[in-house]
């Protein structure tokens, strides 16, 4: 298919990583013509620069637009782009992700059914990803490996293609989430009657945060983010295609954990109670460190990297941050509601 293609690049201080993420969408095996739009987001960095120094050298068939806008966030950059996009289907790719030569081509082939909204590729880890981005890496890929059919519940912004007249259709993005407005476009797009696909074979690197501060704020934006969603989209309080209910059931638990332990602790150094008290917190921990095992088997077997058998822990400290994350995001929506009191 010939089909002319927008894709968007949002980005925030990328400027080690933008030229190679330009340079994958220029070497697309894709016979149609490519406008590729790098929407910087108020970078302190050399990103702009280092973006606008490849229009220069713009193979044919190629073109390649940089808008540079004040620090709004990844939702209202990718706005930015769709306004400014010339053709029907944009794809929208992170910063830290390199598409594969045949991603394009496999993604736009979808399109040919006129209900398709959107379709999503799949996230490979790179070899050299740090400890933490594998961490990140092999979670993800493990549950797009537990998906079984071609159309899902929530594709992510991150390497995904949409018809343009449908996001348009139902408002583009919602620019006041930070972390989840694709999760809240493939809802609404779902609610309007449109499907999303999700195709294994149309593959790409992502380069997860290497550091534990940027895994851990990751996190902390995801758990936040999963809240605001579930109080506009109630109805997917169980999750999605990606974040199921047993995901999601890890916030609870750890929260029964952590009251447990807060109950107990005080009266166990007080001598009011014995430690044998300490096993019902010890066993919620331990089946949650059991339920995260299966994943971290499927890593070793999958990437032959004994390193994922870290993956249970890891969790545990994800777990707290969520619980984190929820507790603020409680405390601040309590607080706006007893303002407007």
């Amino acid at each position: 298919m010939k089909i002319p293609v927008s894709v968007i690049i949002p980005v925030y201080n990328a400027g080690d990583f933008i030229e190679k993420v330009v340079d994958a969408i220029f070497k697309q095996d894709y016979p149609g013509e490519i406008e590729t739009i790098v929407v910087n987001d108020g970078s302190s960095d050399d990103t702009s620069l280092k973006a606008r120094t490849m229009i220069t050298s713009v193979p044919k068939s190629r073109t390649l637009i940089v808008i540079d806008q004040p620090n709004k966030g990844a939702a209202e950059a990718t706005n930015t782009g769709i306004r400014n996009a010339t053709h029907d289907i944009v794809c929208s790719v992170d910063s830290d992700v390199l598409l594969y030569p045949d991603w394009l081509k496999k993604v736009v082939q979808e399109f040919s059914d006129p209900k398709v909204a959107a379709v999503q590729g799949y996230y490979m880890t790179p070899k050299d990803a740090s400890f933490w981005a594998k961490m990140m890496g092999y979670d993800v890929e493990l549950r797009y490996d537990s998906i079984k059919s071609k159309y899902v519940s929530h594709v992510c912004t991150g390497n995904t293609a949409y018809r343009r007249d449908a996001i348009e259709r139902v408002g583009l993005f919602d620019s006041s989430f930070v972390y989840g407005y694709d999760n809240d476009m493939s809802y609404r797009l779902q609610k309007a009657g449109y499907k999303l696909v999700f195709l294994k074979d149309a593959q790409c690197d992502h380069y997860w945060k290497s550091t534990l501060y940027g895994y851990l704020k990751q996190q902390f934006r995801a758990g936040y983010g999963r809240l605001k969603l579930i109080k506009k989209h109630p109805d997917r309080k169980t999750g999605d295609s990606v974040s199921n209910i047993r995901m999601i059931l890890q916030v609870p638990l750890m929260f029964l954990i952590l009251v447990l332990l807060l109950v107990t602790i005080p009266f166990y150094f007080l001598d009011y109670i014995n430690g044998t008290v300490f096993l019902f917190p010890a066993f919620f921990l331990a089946f949650l460190l059991c339920e995260r095992f299966h994943f971290a088997v499927g890593a070793v077997k999958k990437h032959n990297d004994l390193s994922a058998l870290a993956m249970p822990f890891v969790h545990l400290l994800r777990n707290l941050v969520w619980c984190f994350a929820t507790v603020s995001w409680l405390w601040h929506n309590l607080s706006r509601k007893v303002g407007r009191g």
